[in-house]
């Protein structure tokens, strides 16, 4: 028998793990219809106009938070915390649908430093007070990528303020 008679048989194996995730090539539990994620990015698309001012927003309540954290008694500081790292993490998250990289990367990396904040050592407070400058300058310069000058300036900023501190 020459290699051209065999005749090779291919299984089609299910794969159980993408089925309990819920991925689906067809109509039933799980299944997403593809046009309704192209409606759903043409949704997103249009609010884009909105991330300034969604930033903007949520800028002024990081500041007020982080004014707040700083002379918040004992009692009060992991609340403050929280409140601090919520607003990071939704600056972050509204830049990552909008593709802004480099506002992602600083509220990505502030939301993960307030788990360390400490407010009794000023190198914390150097250190949050930096994010929120270079995200305040990202914001007002409209800085989009995180690669360029301005944006390489900013992250220098704040690489040599934990750098410095930590």
């Amino acid at each position: 028998m020459s290699d051209s008679d065999k005749k090779v048989e291919v299984f089609h194996r299910v794969n159980k793990l993408k089925l309990k995730a819920g991925a689906h090539l067809h109509d039933g539990p799980g299944y997403i219809d593809p046009h309704a994620i192209e409606r759903a990015q043409t949704v997103v698309q249009k609010r884009e106009n909105l991330y300034r001012n969604e930033v903007e927003d949520n800028l002024k309540r990081l500041s007020k938070a982080w004014e707040k954290l700083k002379s918040a008694d004992a009692s009060k500081i992991e609340e403050g915390k929280e409140e601090l790292y919520h607003y990071a993490n939704h600056i972050k998250d509204l830049a990552a649908t909008y593709k802004y990289e480099l506002m992602k990367d600083f509220g990505q990396s502030l939301r993960s430093f307030c788990e360390k904040i400490d407010t009794d050592k000023k190198e914390h407070l150097a250190i949050v007070q930096a994010h929120i400058d270079v995200m305040t300058v990202a914001y007002k310069q409209n800085i989009k990528d995180s690669g360029g000058e301005q944006a390489e300036e900013l992250k220098a900023m704040v690489n040599k303020a934990i750098e410095k501190y930590m």
